[in-house]
């Protein structure tokens, strides 16, 4: 009898604590996500800039998810991180999303994307007074090159630069226009619209001195990542879906157009 006593007490605490358990596993990917941690590359027109003066981001990107936080009623908080260490933050999930991403083979396997909200076009840039045909890329076998620092620009151009090309990253973009005028490089790769939105505020350059090269190198689509370990994992497709909701909606194309109406992208640059 007394054995059956404790053989009953025992069963009742193992199902208590299985129970308690399977509670504390459903709860920590529920665990209050109180705010949504985002960061992103800062002075990547349009997607990410940061105001001079007022240290204010701004952008196309988190204004993006800005509104999706107030639909979910969470807020946001932007963190600045170097590129790659960002992303080191992000598979830890340590930062939730990344705001501005192109996908590859090796990132879709850590992170989850959301659907593509702009595509940019990358190019080669080049002195106008040292133009070279370029029609392939195996003509920038032997020159010297510049990309931004953890620059990615797809896996084609990523894998043939890698085996065939002398490829510097550099920090700054200011700095990698500088070398190009000095004569220092002769050629760097930047997606077209936010270099010539460098260029034209760059005091040594202009676009009479740097011009792109008429081949289009690849076309990205930019995307949202968010870390598989994110507290706010659960959120994901509804964040995505809103995102989605946002691009059918024509947001993209009205933030920009109000961001080129107020002169927004002549008054923001972070190096």
């Amino acid at each position: 009898m007394l054995l059956r006593i404790i053989s009953t007490i025992l069963l009742s605490l193992s199902s208590q604590w299985v129970a308690s358990a399977t509670n504390g596993e459903e709860c920590a990917n529920c665990r209050a996500c109180k705010e949504i941690k985002v960061s992103g590359s800062l002075g990547w027109y349009p997607l990410l800039m940061e105001h001079k003066q007022s240290g204010r981001i701004e952008g196309v990107a988190i204004e993006l998810m800005q509104m999706i936080g107030k639909e979910l009623n969470t807020p946001v908080k932007f963190v600045k991180y170097p590129w790659k260490r960002m992303f080191q933050h992000l598979e830890l999930g340590t930062i939730d999303i990344v705001l501005g991403v192109y996908k590859t083979k090796k990132r879709a396997l850590i992170y989850n994307y959301s659907s593509a909200f702009l595509v940019n076009e990358a190019r080669v840039f080049t002195r106008a007074d040292k133009v070279f045909e370029f029609t392939h890329l195996k003509d920038l076998i032997g020159l010297k090159g510049d990309i931004p620092l953890g620059g990615s620009f797809g896996d084609h151009f990523d894998n043939f630069a890698k085996k065939h090309l002398q490829i510097s990253e550099l920090k700054a973009p200011s700095a990698i226009i500088r070398r190009l005028i000095l004569g220092r490089s002769d050629f760097f790769v930047s997606d077209y619209h936010d270099a010539i939105q460098v260029i034209n505020q760059e005091l040594i350059a202009s676009s009479e001195k740097i011009v792109a090269l008429p081949l289009v190198i690849a076309r990205n689509s930019v995307y949202f990542a968010m870390s598989k370990r994110s507290s706010c994992a659960a959120l994901a497709s509804t964040i995505f879906s809103t995102l989605q909701r946002l691009i059918d909606k024509d947001t993209v194309r009205i933030i920009i157009e109000r961001q080129n109406s107020m002169g927004l992208k002549k008054s923001m640059w972070s190096e």
